[in-house]
């Protein structure tokens, strides 16, 4: 992947949901994929600690703030709550800090959501 150094497996992707882009004549479109293995890490906020085959992720920063891997659960309890939006005008707790969800109408949300309950 572009700007996390992902490498997925290319059988794997598959086209999620589109939607117009606010740059004049721009389209964006989500797709899940998997990520091929290459390393054992440990899964950001996973209270069992365990290990799995994550690749290491190498951050552009010049592209994005922040990247890290979440575990599916630890995703799906912050979905519950609705929006997490961090305005400027919106003083913003830990948790969001640490893990932003998008407004219920982004193409990154319905990515989120349809990975972590599992509604492919």
């Amino acid at each position: 992947m572009e700007e996390s150094g992902v490498s997925v497996d290319r059988n794997s992707i598959q086209f999620i949901a589109s939607q117009p882009w606010p740059f004049p004549n721009s389209f964006m479109v989500g797709f899940h994929a998997t990520a091929t293995p290459t390393a054992t890490t440990t899964t950001a906020n996973d209270d069992d600690n365990e290990n799995s085959s994550l690749p290491p992720i190498h951050v552009d920063t010049d592209e994005m703030e922040d990247v890290q891997w979440f575990h599916k659960d630890y995703v799906a309890s912050r979905l519950q709550g609705g929006s997490t939006a961090l305005e400027q005008y919106k003083k913003s707790s830990d948790e969001e800090e640490e893990f932003h969800i998008p407004g219920k109408s982004s193409l990154a949300r319905i990515l989120i959501t349809k990975w972590a309950l599992g509604d492919n």
